[in-house]
């Protein structure tokens, strides 16, 4: 038994042992306990705790100082959070101050995409309750919030122009919206709406197009989309403030202020005569109605001495308030598929054959080229007949709008009794009379700002077409011939006008041959009234420098209305002189024309009225010139 008890102990077992290999233990002298490490492996493992120590010290150095800002800045906005206080926009006025537009107070609800739930099943859950409190379908709702990008902070717009009960609902209510809130805001009122819809435009939210092309720009905002708004959004916008948020861990609120206020946008003062443009709009509308066969209007009024816009019509016209929430803009698709084109300007996109409304200009190159004098006159027998040298047994007739003819014409009778064979002779030549040709033609009629855009302060215009032999050759494919000319001068053929186009050269014809640049915008003004910019008449090009010619065109003109085929309007209490036409439209149908200006002695305003597919300019466009003229030289009452 002592002889095991002595056994055991000996080979009792120490701690330190248990860390030792086999072969370790066998080379072990049981008298020594413990063997020192070498200093290699000391030296190995320091190395590797100063390399490991290295690394860390590089990467926490670039942190801290080559990129430190970057995430300086990053660390800061997951605290902080910047939103924006939209600002109002400006006010468009007539230019009488009379305003043509209004900001009526609004909510939206908008969403902060970093602050909604992280699981889908909660988003969902909570657009159908958002659904539900707003009224709508919640398979819609879902759709949008599964477009939100949840690494945004900034607002997204849900809902705009809720009511005011429901805006008070969810502020009561909030804690069951998570990443939800409600802004207040200003929707843009047209109190007028169809009048003024085609030269104001309308302000829509931005699109991500939008957001893309202006950093500035944050998704709740609206900008301008057409007309005035669009082409004046720079002023009408002004600028939005800011507020900073203090955010904690669980996106709570902690701490809030403003940090810039904002600022409204300024004034836009247009030169446009509200009550004039609710007049010819109001009088085209009935003239409309009582012409089933025509597909719209148009009338474009000018101040022929500053090129000022003072009306701008077009019909049929839209709500424009209908783009001011996002709920009522499903009417939008209604009114595209509209085949009266509502959202179509005719005024200024509109191209048409002008007929014989072209005819003054072609009479005034006639003049200055001495194709004619004053005194010339040519014998109308109601057609001219030009030889076909391919088959003389056919010969190219062209006919005058009266069978038998005028009888005995000069420049003053062609004019105001729009005769066709006297212009065919200016244009192509017959007789003994040259021709002016197509080159010179086409230099007059672009000295007079055809075929070519305005540039007027308006989106969307069109530059018509004034046809020569190259313009046929590479359009068309087919060479140019002596009855396109004559197509040309009477304002036919492949020859295209817009109305605000026809308004400015007629202008020109008024003011002694001046081609000015139409403008729609006065003057912007800040809100108190000070004057930030300002437009100046401006003389674009000399169209016509020789008065004399110009006077024998203008007396021509003063004939049509005396003695000619708008001898409707010699009863008004101002002398007018104008030029009737009927073009042909591509249908078969045609257009009808009545341009003009007034007073005779000292023109104040030029007028074009067109209708489109309207039938005779006489019988159409001169009577709602006379409802016109005789109201704004009469008082302006009914």
């Amino acid at each position: 038994m002592e002889y095991f008890v002595k056994k055991s102990e000996k080979w009792q077992i120490e701690p330190e042992e248990t860390l030792l290999d086999r072969r370790s233990a066998e080379k072990l002298d049981y008298a020594q306990l413990e063997t020192p490490l070498s200093a290699r492996n000391f030296a190995v493992l320091f190395a590797l705790m100063m390399l490991v120590f290295f690394g860390f010290a590089v990467r926490a150095a670039y942190l801290g100082v080559w990129d430190g800002a970057t995430y300086t800045a990053m660390a800061q906005k997951n605290k902080t959070r910047s939103y924006p206080i939209l600002a109002k926009r400006g006010i468009i006025y007539d230019r009488n101050l009379t305003p043509l537009v209004e900001n009526v107070p609004s909510f939206d609800v908008v969403a902060i995409p970093a602050d909604l739930p992280r699981g889908r099943a909660d988003r969902e859950r909570l657009a159908d309750a958002l659904a539900d409190a707003l009224g709508a379908p919640r398979e819609e709702m879902r759709a949008q919030f599964a477009r939100i990008n949840l690494a945004r902070v900034d607002p997204v717009l849900i809902r705009d122009n809720i009511s005011r009960e429901s805006a008070l609902f969810f502020e009561t209510n909030m804690r069951q919206f998570p990443g939800i809130e409600v802004k207040k805001n200003a929707v843009r009122l047209y109190p007028e709406k169809e009048y003024f819809a085609q030269v104001l435009g309308y302000g829509g939210r931005v699109s991500e197009e939008d957001m893309r092309n202006d950093l500035k720009l944050f998704a709740i905002d609206t900008i301008g989309k057409e007309g005035a708004e669009l082409a004046y959004d720079e002023y009408l916008r002004g600028t939005n403030g800011s507020v900073e948020r203090e955010i904690d861990a669980v996106s709570r609120v902690m701490k809030e202020k403003q940090v810039r206020e904002d600022a409204i946008g300024m004034n836009v003062v247009l030169t446009i005569d509200a009550a004039l443009q609710k007049k010819i709009s109001d009088v085209l509308a009935r003239q409309l109605a009582l012409t089933p066969a025509a597909k719209g209007a148009a009338a474009v009024a000018l101040d022929p001495r500053t090129g000022e816009i003072l009306a701008l019509v077009s019909l049929p016209s839209y709500d424009n308030n209908i783009f001011s929430t996002l709920s009522a803009r499903k009417t939008y698709q209604e009114l595209l598929r509209d085949p009266a084109k509502p959202f179509f300007n005719r005024t200024i996109a509109g191209t048409y054959p002008p007929g014989s409304s072209i005819k003054p200009f072609i009479a005034y190159a006639a003049l200055e080229e001495g194709v004619v004098t004053p005194r010339t006159q040519v014998l109308s027998t109601g057609a001219i007949v030009v030889n076909n040298p391919y088959n003389p047994d056919a010969p190219a007739i062209f006919r005058d709008w009266k069978a038998g003819g005028h009888g005995i014409v000069d420049v003053y009778t062609a004019i105001a009794e729009s005769v066709n064979t006297y212009f065919y002779a200016l244009g192509g030549g017959y007789g003994d009379i040259e021709g002016l040709g197509i080159a010179r033609i086409k230099r007059y009629l672009d000295a007079f700002g055809f075929g070519a855009k305005t540039n007027a302060d308006i989106a969307g215009e069109g530059a018509g077409v004034v046809p020569d032999k190259a313009w046929k050759e590479k359009v068309v494919g087919a060479q140019w011939t002596l009855g396109d000319t004559y197509n040309v001068s009477i304002g036919q053929g492949n020859l295209l006008v817009t109305p605000l186009q026809l308004a400015r050269a007629y202008a020109a014809l008024a003011n002694g041959g001046k081609l000015m640049q139409p403008l729609l915008v006065k003057e912007v003004i800040d809100k108190d009234k000070n004057v930030v910019f300002e437009s100046r008449p401006l003389i674009v090009a000399t169209s016509a420098d020789n008065e004399k010619n110009l006077s024998v065109v203008r007396a021509g003109m003063r004939q049509t209305v005396t003695d000619g085929s708008a001898r409707r309007l010699a009863d008004l209490p101002v002398a007018v002189a104008g030029k009737t036409g009927t073009a042909q439209a591509p249908r078969g149908a045609t257009h009808a024309w009545f341009s003009s200006f007034a007073p005779f002695e000292d023109p104040q305003i030029a007028l074009v009225i067109l209708f489109e597919e309207g039938g005779e300019g006489s019988a159409v466009a001169v009577p709602a010139a006379h409802e016109i003229y005789r109201w704004y030289f009469g008082g302006r009452t009914e």
